[in-house]
């Protein structure tokens, strides 16, 4: 399992919340506890430097400059984005500030790059299986898809694996 899918199977890991029974509320409390400490160490290679964050802050600000405003000249925003009313001037001028904190830009491009790499890397977590037996009648395909790493068959194949 890779450390990506690590992220996958705890996202999909929480949202079961709903689901009824001792043996699957227990294994999945027990794999959200196996899996966090890896997701930590995730977080913490991924977060931001102060200065990026000074730097996210200016890009920010920059970007309010360019987006539409409404009645009260507050910038207008569209689910987590800003509407721009010149995305021209924006990219121009975005170009000028990576230029202007290059090293701040290049080293948080160079560690994000180096974060999707680690996402590849396998994970040495072991995970606590869950017979299918003990699997809730109500689960979704998308519930039991998410979480079937740790999902154990234990009804027996006649014709083997």
């Amino acid at each position: 399992m890779t450390k990506n899918e690590v992220v996958q199977l705890f996202s999909a890991l929480n949202q079961l919340g709903a689901l009824k029974g001792v043996k699957m509320a227990y294994g999945v409390s027990r794999n959200l506890a196996l899996l966090k400490p890896e997701l930590e160490s995730l977080e913490k290679a991924s977060a931001p430097t102060d200065e990026y964050k000074k730097f996210d802050e200016l890009r920010i600000e920059m970007v309010k400059k360019f987006a539409k405003k409404d009645d009260k000249g507050e910038p207008v925003i569209t689910g987590n984005e800003f509407e721009l009313e010149d995305k021209a001037g924006m990219e121009k001028a975005f170009d000028e500030l990576k230029a202007e904190h290059k090293e701040v830009w290049d080293a948080r491009m160079k560690q994000m790059e180096e974060y999707n790499e680690l996402l590849k890397t396998d994970s040495s977590v072991v995970l606590y299986k869950i017979n299918l037996s003990d699997v809730p009648a109500d689960i979704t395909v998308a519930q039991l898809h998410g979480i079937s790493a740790i999902i154990s068959e234990d009804i027996v194949s006649p014709f083997g694996k």
